[in-house]
Parts: C-alpha cells; structure tokens; sequence
C-alpha cells in the first residue's frame, strides 16, 4: 500500500447530501497520481476516531462550509451557530434581555438542554471552557474557521462528558496558500449597534509543510434599552398603565401591579418605619419633614432606559498552525490561538436597599441615625431605600485572555499488510477572566457615614460625635434627592465630590480555569469481514481542569453594594480509555449494498477536589462506562438507513460542585406573605405558622427576593442518559442534484442537574409542601420576613427532549445560471423536565414546536444573490404586565393569572448580493430580518425589555457590507 499523508483539500471536497444541511453525508474524492491511478486518503469526520475513506457515517452531521459562514451575512460564532435548527435559542449572547449582569459571553444550547450539554471542539480537541465547562463561542473568531462540523447526537463514548446534547466541531484554516483581507461592516436600520470585523490570512504550502497566520478583530457597539419603545421600561404596558385611573391606589390590582413598573428605590429615596413610607417632593431641599410625601407608584424610578439592550463589545484575535512533515509518514503539527476579548455593561444606578429586619441581606442592616447631620425627622430610620445617581450607573468591565496551544505528532505505517494511523498530542487551554467596576458603593463607609454626624464650629462636616469623630469619614445626605441636595445649597460642590468619593468605589475581580489534556490514539484495520475490513480507534486521554474564582475583597465580605460572592477554587481530573470499532457486514448484496455495524465504549476515572468555605473537601462523582452502538445501511445507492444509541454522561463542573455562593433576586414572593394567607390552605398555613411567620401572614410586598446560589459538594451526582437517533438520507438517482434526509432523536437524561429557583423552594416547602427538605433552605428574619433563600444544583429524575429533524436540498444547472435550494427544519415533539413538556410554552428561554430555515441561492458568472426565510414557531407564557394594562383578561391580584398571552410565529427574511470584481475580489452587501420583524412580547419569565435573546433585535432591519480580497 503506497499511501501519503492526508491532506484535506487534495483528499475530499465536502458535498453533504444536506449541503450545509443535516444530511450528515459527506464524500471523498479521488486524488489523481502522477499515472492518473485513483487512491482514496483515509480522514476522520465529528463523531468517530476512526479514520476511513468512506466517510458516510452512522449518525446526523450537518456541515457549515466556508462559503456557508461568508453566505451567511454574520461576523460572529454565535450568531452563525445560533442560526441552526437544532439550536434552541437559550445560550447566552451579549443582547441582554436573558440577564443585566452578563460578561459578554456568548454560548450554544442544541435541543433545549443547556449550553453546558453541548461539547464544544476545535480541531477534533477540546477548546477552553469557564467554570461551567461552558464555552463562550466568542473566543473562536469565524476568520479562522474552515469549516463546522455539528453532530446532532451524543457521543459520550467518543468524546467524553458533556457530549449529550450534540457535538459542535470547528474546523481551522490549514492548507492556505496566498493572502486574504476582509472587512465587513454593518448597523441596525436605527443606525446604531455598529459592527465592524478586520482579518487577515497569510499561508503558504511547501513540499513537506505548511502554515498559516490569521490576524482579526472585531467590534459592536451598544444599543441602550431605553431607545427600543419595546424595553424603555422595565415591562412593555407600564407607560399605558401608568395612565390608568387608580395607579397610584395601592389596593387595587392596577396599583399592585404598577409596582413591577419601576424600581421601589427611587432617585428621591425612600424612608419607612415610624415616619411612614414617605419620599422628597422633587424641588424640595430635603431639610424639614414637611418636604416628604407619602411614596406612591407614581414615585418609583424607571430604571431601564440606563440599561443597555446590547452590549458593546471588542475582540482580537492571532492564530497561526503548522505542519511539517518528518517523514512520508510521520508529521508534527502544531497551533497556537491567543484571544483578547473586552465587554462592558452598563446597569441603572445602585440601589440602596438597606433594612435592619435583614429581608435585603445581613450586608444591608444599615440604620439612618435619628443624630445624622441631614436626618429631618431626628428619629432613626431602620428601612430605606435610595437610587446612587449621584454615582452613576454600574459599569462593571471584562477583560477576557484566551490562550490555547497544541502540539502533536501524527502518522502511518503498515503492519501485515494492514494500514495504521496513530496521533499524540498535548494541549493547554489557559482563559483568564478580569473584571473591573466603577459606580459601586462601599458599604462600610455608607454605614458610618448614615450614622451620627455634625458640623463643627468650623461648618466642615464631620462623622460620628464631638468627642468621637470617624477619621476621613464624610457623612451622606440621602435626604436630599438625586444630587444630595446641591441644587437647594444644602451642601456645596466640594462637599458633595466628598459624598460621592467616599461611599463609591472602583471594584477589582478576577476567575480563571486552566486545562491540560493529553492523549494518544490508534486506529486501522484488522481483519477482513463479507463487507470489508474491521476498523478500530483505541486510545487514552488525560485531563485536569484548575478553576478559580477571586470576587472583590468588599463583595466577598459583605462591604458592597455589589451582590454578595464567596471565592470558589476546585480541581476535575479525567483519566479516559476508549475502543471505538466499525464492522462491515455486508456488501454489494442485493438489498444490502452496505450493511455496517459500529460499537464505542469509553471508561472513565473522575477525582475532584475544591473548598466549601475554608472547609477542603473530595467528593467522589463516579467512574462511568458509556457506551455506543450504530447501524449504517446502504439499501442501494439512493437509499442511506442509518441509526445509533449510545449512553451519555455530564460530570458535575467545579460551579456545581464548589461554586461560592452568590447572591441575586430574583422574581418571586413569600408565599406566606399576608396578600396570599387566606388563598392558603390549612395545612400551608400551619407550615408559614411552624417558620415563624406571624399569624395573618408576613407583611411582605416585596417581588423579589435574596437568594443564594452555590455548590452541592455532598449529594450532586453525574447527569446519566440514553440518545437515539434513526433516520435516512435519500439521493435519487432520477434527479440529480436533490438529497433529503430525516432524522428522529431523542435524548434522555436521569439525575439531570437542574437549579431549583426560590419560587421552586418555597413552593415545596409551604404552598405544596411536597419537599419538607426545602424548608431548611429558607432562611427567616425574627418578625417572619424571608431573609435569604439558598439555591442549589440538584439531580432531578429526568430532563428529556425529542423531536425531527428534516432537511431537503436541490442543486442544479439552468441557462439563466445555476440554483440552490435548501430547507432545514427541526420539530421538537418534547421538552420535558420530570415529565412536563414544555414544548410551546415559553420558560424563560424558547421552546418553539417548530424552527426551520428555508435558503435559495441564485449565482452566474461574478454575480449571486440569496434568500434567506427563518421560521419559529409561536408560544405561550403566564401573561403579565401587557395583559394586565390592556385588560386583555382577568386578574387574579394575587397570582398574577391573566391567561396566556400567545407570542405568535415569526418569520425573518435576509437578503444578500453578491459580486466577484476582476481584481480577485468579492463585494458582498446584504440585509437580515429585511422586512423589520418585531420580535414578539414575552414577560413572565423574560428577565428583561420584554422579550427573548433567541429572536432578532428590535428596532428594525440589520445591514451590512463585507469586502474580500485575495492576493
């Protein structure tokens, strides 16, 4: 056998029966020798270890192609991946309506199961991961990109944990020889949210070598909240029901309702207790108490025009890949990626929220002194609240280094008259995340400057006492409003740069996670069987992730503004063996022009070890043994019949198991509260009685509530499951040119990892009272009120998803010029957790029936233009605010039950023209959502502005203009 290396360019080229669709066929084609003899190089392809020249496989993988990524009119990962049926639109993204306080990580959910349930590789090798294990996809630049490679199925057996939703497989540039510049451009039709990317390839192809260098970077600018009519408050209805009779009346429902339509801590402040719930009259200075009126909806602050709607953005990137090689059959390679990526968020002004009760956390139990230098009433306020404009808005910045190396050698040799292929490699993933803040507030210094205070006989003023004044303290005016009472010359310009400089502060954070991954792997052939020879892959892989989290030292000791953070510090090792073997059966029978059967098997070894507090501890996640069986049938050259089913696994991450907590608050409300009591029943009621909530009920208005959420060291156990896919592809011989294929799959997962919310923990513990255990995770104040409820990951008994996915492809030549078509689509049948389906009910993130992706492709000569539809499905939530202005049904003033309000179907058109110049250049103008689709309203559960990050940004169409030129 006188065979070279494989080269990939001059070995295939890639014509999926799907296209870039999820026909899951690819083709090799013969590399012509010198004498015109036809050899067929042996490759590997996502979701199989054994290198083959026929490379249909056993199970569904869809292929974005370069032309694909530059057709596609994006200039980010995310967006390019986030575009395929398959995904379910839930991963997190720099639009910020799926959380405030996002870093600018961009990730891929597939199949309604969470970005932590989809591995992501480069290169066939695992990329650098946070302390999730999730990937943030805008670490991979597209500029690199040859190819992707998606496998819609498990592969635990092949890969590993996390392999349970599917495998994403970015191919890099290689082989490259020339140069390439490219520059895009685009913005929305509001002519803000600009984008702009750079790159530049450099390669060259030698004898026995070649490399490539791969320059880019990237940018997008903000969009702020408060410029789309859809997120300018905090809820979409508030500015209509704000004009309703009866806003400001408290005990009707429109009045209870219109307090989700602005934030309780107003720019005015808030003073309750033995003065009432009283707030300045804007205009007043703020020095008698006759300048306070009692607070009504009409005072809460609309804190979301501050709020960015995307966040801006920036990211540079320096790749470069070689292979040399040492032999006819022995190659090293290599590949070094550096990424720089920076975000920034800008969140509404910190609200003061302090509350000697504790129901805002032990950080907040803050009393304005009756002897504070600025106090009208001369009595101590124990609750109150004050929006820090004076302050600014929240500015936490990221600063992200990603640094990723592999070396390696590959080769071949002969053995009996039997061909081998062998590979070792090492690869070091460093990710290295630093956070910055301004317009926070030093909680400490706020204590003492709330305090006892005076002017001295000098009229500067002091902290504390005559005889005991607090050094370098500056007492704080909150009675004042926005600018601490300037404008009325209640204090001067100096005094109040004094304020503001002493209770603010610059916070300083940082987190990292380190991988070091090593293997080797064999694969070739062994014997002869009726259908050809028996092919194997076995190997080993080692792997040791090193995880960290720093907050700010105030965030870590209760002293900020911030939401409070423990540190968090673990290790995960791996240690894998794997058998991967495929046995041709039959061949060229009739009925069985192939007839093939695979089998994997990958024992694994886990160790962890981190800290809970100071407290160091080695929890034992398990050795599994997975395994993975698949059929490919060939009935004839038309007909592919193929089907797998494998075991899936997802070891706990370090969060999971070690993660410090940290606290948010979230939407949810005490059951126990006083409103709800006479909806409880007896049983429930004896419950809130026995946690020492007040006979009546809690006197508790609150919305949200303190949370905590971290590790379970003591009884999180892995994610076990089961995938199944069987599906053809059918390529009549009749009319060239058209492929489609069918695919049915369905993933199920026992001792799933999920977070049960606060609302999930109160509810088992006194509405339902089905899980008594919750009721040690709710913590309560002496007068009854919730002080904090922990949260934690949990194994539940089962998540499972199932659905279809079709994709029909035609291609042909006509005398106008030459036409592609291609129509993906996937039909989710069910999204279940503990056997609830979820499918057509919005929960926070999408669960459409049905996405599909239609695209028509028309080129001639240097000219092409595309058409792209983007179909979802509609779906249901709870209704809420929108509902409840438009009095569109019913209100329960206590559940909030308006009915459903149906977000309906969209469809999204892209456009695109392209023109090859006679320079060797290509000028690519386009459009995306060209007809400006709203997306729909979603409030219930949407975290923020009114709708969901999986469907296109409001305000309009996307424009765009990218520029290539090959040297």
């Amino acid at each position: 056998m006188n065979r070279k290396t494989h080269k990939l360019r001059d070995a295939i080229v890639f014509a999926l029966v799907a296209s870039a669709g999820s026909s899951g066929v690819v083709f090799a084609q013969e590399s012509q020798t010198n004498d015109s003899v036809s050899t067929l190089d042996r490759i590997s392809v996502t979701g199989s270890r054994i290198k083959r020249a026929e490379i249909e496989t056993a199970q569904p993988v869809q292929v974005i192609t370069r032309q694909d990524i530059e057709a596609s009119g994006l200039n980010s990962t995310h967006e390019l991946l986030n575009s395929i049926t398959a995904s379910d639109g839930g991963g997190l993204s720099t639009t910020t309506t799926q959380t405030n306080g996002s870093d600018g990580s961009q990730q891929i959910s597939l199949r309604g199961l969470g970005a932590n349930r989809t591995l992501i590789l480069v290169d066939g090798k695992r990329w650098a991961v946070d302390l999730d294990a999730v990937t943030d996809l805008s670490t991979i630049p597209l500029a690199i990109i040859e190819r992707i490679e998606v496998l819609k199925d498990g592969a635990s057996a092949i890969y590993g944990s996390d392999a349970i939703a599917g495998v994403i497989n970015l191919i890099t540039r290689r082989d490259f020889d020339g140069a390439q510049v490219g520059v895009y451009f685009g913005q929305t039709s509001k002519q803000d949210g600009d984008r702009t990317a750079f790159d530049l390839t450099i390669g060259a192809t030698g004898e026995r070598s070649n490399g490539v260098l791969s320059i880019s970077h990237s940018s997008q600018e903000e969009i702020m909240a408060g410029d789309r009519l859809i997120s300018r408050t905090p809820y979409y209805g508030c500015e209509y029901l704000a004009q309703q009779p009866g806003y400001n009346d408290t005990s009707t429902y429109i009045g209870f309702f219109g307090s989700y339509c602005g934030s309780g801590f107003p720019a005015y402040g808030r003073f309750q207790g033995a003065v009432g719930d009283l707030t300045l009259i804007p205009g007043r200075a703020g020095t008698s108490p006759s300048d306070f009126t009692t607070f009504t909806n009409s005072a809460r602050y609309n804190h979301a025009p501050v709020n960015y709607l995307q966040q801006p953005a920036k990211r540079s990137n320096i790749f470069a890949s070689g292979r040399f090689e040492i032999t006819d059959n022995v190659s090293a390679y290599a590949r070094a990626n550096y990424t720089k990526r920076t975000s920034t968020q800008n969140l509404a002004e910190v609200p003061l929220t302090m509350a000697m009760n504790g129901s805002q956390g032990p950080q907040w139990r803050i009393p304005i002194a009756g002897t504070n230098v600025f106090n009208p009433f001369g009595q101590d306020i124990t609750r109150s609240g004050f929006r820090m404009k004076a302050s600014g808005p929240r500015a936490p910045s990221y600063d992200y280094d990603i640094f990723s190396t592999l070396v390696g050698l590959e080769g071949s040799f002969e053995l009996a008259d039997r061909g081998f292929d062998w590979d070792v490699f090492a690869q070091y993933n460093d990710g290295q995340y630093d956070k910055r803040g301004t317009g926070y507030t030093n909680l400490f210094n706020l204590r003492n400057a709330l305090g006892p205070s005076f002017r001295d006989g000098a009229g500067i003023l002091r902290c504390g006492t005559p005889g005991a004044v607090i050094s370098g303290c500056v007492p704080f005016n909150m009675f004042g409003g926005p600018d601490l009472g300037l404008a009325a010359g209640v204090i001067t310009q100096a005094e109040y740069d004094a304020m503001v400089n002493y209770v603010t502060y610059t916070q300083v954070a940082t987190s990292g996670n380190t991988t070091f991954n090593y293997g080797a792997t064999l694969s070739g052939e062994l014997f002869e069987l009726p259908g050809g020879m028996l092919g194997f892959a076995l190997g080993f892989e080692s792997r040791k992730d090193d995880a960290f989290n720093q907050p700010d030292t105030l965030v870590a000791g209760g002293g900020s503004s911030d939401n409070f953070q423990e540190a968090t510090k673990g290790t995960i090792q791996v240690d894998d063996i794997y058998l991967e073997m495929v046995a041709p059966i039959l061949r060229d029978v009739p009925g069985f022009q192939e007839l093939e059967l695979s089998a994997a098997v990958r024992k694994s070894d886990y160790t962890a070890n981190g800290f809970i507090g100071s407290t160091a501890i080695a929890p034992d996640i398990g050795s599994p043994t997975t395994e993975k069986y698949g059929l490919r049938w060939k009935v004839f050259d038309d007909l592919l019949i193929r089907a797998s089913w494998g075991e899936t696994f997802r070891a706990p991450s370090v969060t999971d198991l070690f993660g410090g907590g940290s606290e948010s608050f979230p939407s949810a409300a005490d059951p126990c509260r006083q409103v709800n009591w006479a909806a409880l029943s007896t049983d429930a009621q004896g419950r809130c009685l026995a946690a020492g909530v007040p006979a009546g009920g809690a006197v508790d208005t609150r919305t949200q509530l303190r949370a905590l959420l971290g590790g379970n060291p003591y009884s999180l156990r892995p994610e076990y499951g089961e995938n199944l896919s069987v599906g053809f592809v059918y390529s009549p011989s009749w009319l060239e040119g058209f492929d489609f294929s069918a695919d049915y799959w369905k993933v199920r997962l026992n001792d799933g990892i999920v977070t049960r919310s606060a609302t999930n923990i109160l509810s088992g513990c006194y509405t339902l009272g089905t899980q008594p255990e919750y009721c040690s995770f709710v913590e309560r104040s002496p007068d009854g009120l919730i002080a904090t409820v922990r949260t934690a990951g949990f194994n539940v008994s089962e998540l499972m998803s199932e659905g279809v996915d079709v994709s029909l492809n035609y291609r042909l030549d006509t005398d106008f010029g030459r036409l592609r078509f291609k129509w993906d689509t996937t039909y989710n049948l069910a999204t279940e957790t503990n056997g609830v389906d979820y499918v057509g009910q919005y929960t926070g993130s999408p669960n459409w029936e049905y996405r599909s992706n239609f695209y028509t492709e028309w080129s001639r000569g240097d000219f092409d233009v595309s058409w792209t539809m983007r179909y979802v499905s509609e779906q249901t939530e709870p209704c809420w605010i929108y509902c409840i202005a438009r009095g569109a049904a019913a209100v329960d003033v206590y559940t909030g039950d308006a009915g459903n309000l149906r977000a309906g179907s969209v469809t999204y058109h892209d456009v695109q023209f392209g023109w090859k110049a006679p320079w060797n250049a290509k000028v690519t103008v386009g459009a995306r959502n060209v007809f400006g689709k709203e997306p729909p309203i979603l409030q219930y559960n949407s975290f923020a502005h009114s709708f969901d990050a999986g469907y296109d940004l409001p305000g309009g169409g996307y424009y765009y203009m990218q520029y290539r030129q090959d040297f």
